[in-house]
């Protein structure tokens, strides 16, 4: 049954019934994991990992926005697993260990260092992050 209410939330390209998807994703698991160290999850977690799933699909060169949208949930699924349990999904073959900078400071798989190294893309603004990437890169500042 969880599935069918993924695949029509995949179906619309509507931003707006992705939020309210997220929002209600983080509210349930805050509510489930209220009190617990390292597991606290926010709206903007779960935003930047969709937002990562969509770009690393569109940069494949997946054509269908159905698709994109179903990896980018997918990806927010996986992640959702590794901050519930700890550990990542065993058959997972989303790449999920680009995400534990996300991942809140007391959970046992944190990253104090950056684990992404691709471009910010932010599917909810459709926007490319270009020259904090470069920066990134050259470690000093444009003037």
């Amino acid at each position: 049954m969880r599935t069918v209410k993924s695949l029509e939330i995949t179906n619309s390209t509507g931003k707006d019934r992705i939020l309210n998807y997220i929002n209600k994703r983080v509210e349930g698991h805050n509510r489930r994991f209220a009190g617990v160290a390292g597991k606290k999850a926010s709206v903007e977690m779960y935003k930047e990992i969709f937002s990562r799933g969509y770009f690393r699909q569109q940069n494949f060169g997946v054509e269908k926005e159905g698709d994109k949208l179903y990896f980018a949930l997918r990806r927010l699924r996986d992640f959702v697993y590794v901050l519930k349990n700890g550990y990542p999904r065993p058959q997972s073959d989303i790449i999920v260990d680009e995400d534990y900078d996300l991942l809140p400071k007391g959970h046992r798989l944190h990253a104090n260092y950056q684990t992404y190294h691709h471009i910010k893309y932010d599917f909810f603004t459709d926007k490319l992050y270009y020259d904090e990437f470069r920066q990134e890169i050259t470690g000093n500042e444009e003037e």
